[in-house]
């Protein structure tokens, strides 16, 4: 299947920004503060003392290398006396990957609407459900927020529920949810999974989870928001917070993005996989500045979704699918619910 020079999809799963609050012992909440300061850091990595081809600056002295080097941040801690800390967003689910969104060739179209239909019927929602599902009860949305923690619970509020002032907690996770299977015997956890399949398999399909975490540090502990990208320019901090108004009070949070980038770490189908990876056309990895489905590995999504035309006709043809295909059906599957821009440019 040649891909037209116009195909995109609509976002299938959409994550809020992530707030915080403080709750303080005798039952408030308030948004939670952050400050500026001015840090003395040292004279540190290889620009302040060598040259961009490796040899030493001859201008740098043993004097100046020991000079400070002071710069502005952002800062953010648990305020002194607070009980715990608080973080609430929202995540929908959404039918929108059983077509695309724009598409320039019709036979393409028929294609790809078939392939989530056989999909469906031949593979079914539920690993990739598990997955999601998984990444917003562990608090991988959290980032650095849950590495330290003495305790961190997380309570789901679904839409739609037979009673709508429900919450399915998952209480103390560290110590109670320390593998996958113990999230999958939560009481609630078939439940919730067949709310977000049946998102994605009803035509004009939806569901809602309100989310939130409450998460013990230790005293004055630092707290890790999401921050602004921007050059680095002089006399300006060299940190920001990305944040917003609660209570009339700014506030800082993590970004929708980085929300929505937990819940879709959920790849571990590449070529030598150790560890999940975020969904991404090429398995890009950040931390390790590398992608793990170059074209080279034949494991692009380009290269599978140009495929789509074989895999249905093995789709119709057998109800037993080798394993590799099932990965592979995953991840194009998993990339549709990411959404975006999916055309061959100058095609």
């Amino acid at each position: 299947m040649k891909l037209p020079n116009s195909l995109s999809y609509m976002k299938s799963i959409e994550a809020s920004d992530v707030i915080f609050l403080v709750n303080w012992p005798d039952g408030r909440k308030t948004p939670l503060p952050y400050t500026s300061r001015v840090a003395l850091g040292m004279k540190e990595g290889s620009k302040s003392a060598y040259k961009d081809d490796g040899q030493i600056d001859a201008d740098v002295t043993a004097y100046s290398l020991a000079q400070g080097n002071p710069h502005e941040i952002d800062f953010c801690c648990v305020p002194y006396g607070a009980e715990s800390i608080e973080c609430e967003f929202s995540v929908s689910f959404a039918s929108s990957l059983r077509k695309p969104f724009k598409c320039s060739d019709p036979e393409v179209k028929r294609t790809l609407v078939q392939l989530i239909k056989l999909y469906e019927e031949k593979v079914g929602w539920e690993e990739l459900a598990n997955r999601f599902l998984e990444n917003i009860c562990n608090g991988r949305w959290l980032w650095r927020n849950n590495e330290c923690t003495y305790s961190t619970s997380i309570g789901i509020k679904p839409w739609p529920w037979e009673d709508e002032k429900a919450i399915s907690p998952f209480h103390d996770i560290r110590k109670n949810y320390a593998g996958t299977n113990h999230f999958r015997d939560h009481k609630d956890w078939d439940n919730l999974i067949k709310l977000i399949t049946d998102a994605f398999s009803q035509p004009n399909g939806l569901c809602i989870f309100e989310v939130s975490a409450t998460f013990r540090l230790g005293t004055n502990a630092p707290i890790y928001p999401s921050q602004v990208f921007k050059d680095s320019v002089k006399g300006e901090k060299n940190r920001i917070y990305q944040s917003t108004d609660v209570d009339g009070e700014s506030s800082p949070i993590l970004g929708c993005y980085k929300t929505g980038a937990a819940i879709a770490t959920i790849d571990d189908w590449y070529p030598d996989a150790d560890k999940p990876i975020r969904i991404s056309h090429y398995g890009a990895h950040k931390d390790d500045v590398y992608c793990y489905r170059h074209p080279n590995t034949g494991k692009d999504l380009f290269t599978l979704l140009e495929k789509a035309d074989q895999y249905l006709e093995q789709l119709q043809a057998t109800d037993v699918l080798p394993d590799e295909m099932i990965n592979d059906l995953h991840f194009i599957v998993a990339n549709l619910i990411k959404g975006g821009l999916l055309q061959r440019k100058g095609t």
